[in-house]
């Protein structure tokens, strides 16, 4: 029986209170996923012994067994919506002898978008953003979809600074759990998320805040679910004709941001060099004939 009409079918037999509780979890399954008993007795105000009873009115041995079936009804949510997030559905009708006129508007959309892009950076932003970079002492980068090319991006310009970081899945809640649980204040999580959203980084992030961790969002609008009040926000216009996203903006904003990185870094940054020459020079030099 599905999780949803498996609530539905004890829904009547619980208390005012229980059905609360219900309503809450129904609302916010992604939070479910991996919030503890004691957290969700907090963020509720009321008993975790409510709660165990509610679990045991709707058919669960133990909060445990009901959280584990939110994270099953996720993941499914997970492999539905990560199916159709990439191409646009209504692909724009045209004639034979208007092909290289849409081609022209696709070309000059994009020119467009990159010159706001550009001309709307706040330096003071990008300076910031590679701030908390450098002074965080965990980073965890969070995707979905499409956006794993630029989280592997980002990734790859950290290594390449000695900068350690984490990958955040949402599809696998063991991962989300395992990291969330260890985050903390003084630590840093990029949450870069575009249309279509999945939820589950939105619940991530306020998560993120509410443990005193610093946030970067690379998303498309100000209007964004992934946005919290403490976030420094990037927008990247990404939508396109034939496309849900582009990546090519928010590469260009990684771009920006590692480059402060290493104007910030100074001279850390020529030592790190000179590191990088006598590891290569001592492999070559010792490496078997």
């Amino acid at each position: 029986m599905d999780l949803y009409q498996n609530i539905e079918k004890y829904y009547s037999d619980l208390t005012s209170k229980q059905k609360e509780i219900a309503d809450y979890m129904l609302s916010h399954p992604e939070d479910i996923c991996y919030i503890s008993l004691k957290n969700l007795s907090e963020h509720l105000s009321v008993s975790e012994l409510t709660i165990l009873r509610m679990c045991k009115k709707l058919g669960f041995q133990n909060y445990i067994a009901l959280k584990n079936a939110f994270r099953v009804h996720t993941q499914k949510l997970v492999k539905n919506s990560s199916s159709s997030n990439f191409f646009v559905l209504d692909m724009p009708v045209c004639k034979e002898n208007e092909k290289e006129g849409l081609f022209h508007q696709i070309r000059d959309n994009d020119c467009e978008k990159s010159l706001g892009f550009y001309h709307a950076i706040s330096d003071k932003d990008i300076f910031a953003a590679a701030d908390r970079i450098l002074k965080a002492r965990n980073i965890f980068i969070c995707f979905h979809g499409v956006s794993k090319i630029l989280a592997d991006y980002f990734y790859l310009h950290l290594s390449h600074l000695s900068i350690g970081c984490s990958y955040i899945h949402p599809e696998d809640m063991d991962n989300v759990q395992a990291n969330l649980v260890r985050m903390k204040r003084g630590d840093l999580l990029i949450a870069i998320a575009f249309p279509k959203y999945y939820p589950l980084i939105q619940s991530i992030t306020k998560y993120a805040e509410q443990s005193g961790a610093d946030l970067i969002t690379i998303t498309d609008s100000p209007t964004s679910p992934i946005i919290t009040k403490r976030s420094l926000n990037f927008f990247c216009n990404t939508s396109t004709k034939l496309f849900y996203n582009s990546l090519s903006l928010p590469v260009a904003l990684i771009n920006l941001i590692a480059s402060c990185i290493v104007i910030e870094m100074g001279g850390k940054y020529d030592d790190l060099v000179t590191k990088a020459y006598n590891v290569v020079n001592f492999l070559e030099e010792n490496k078997s004939e």
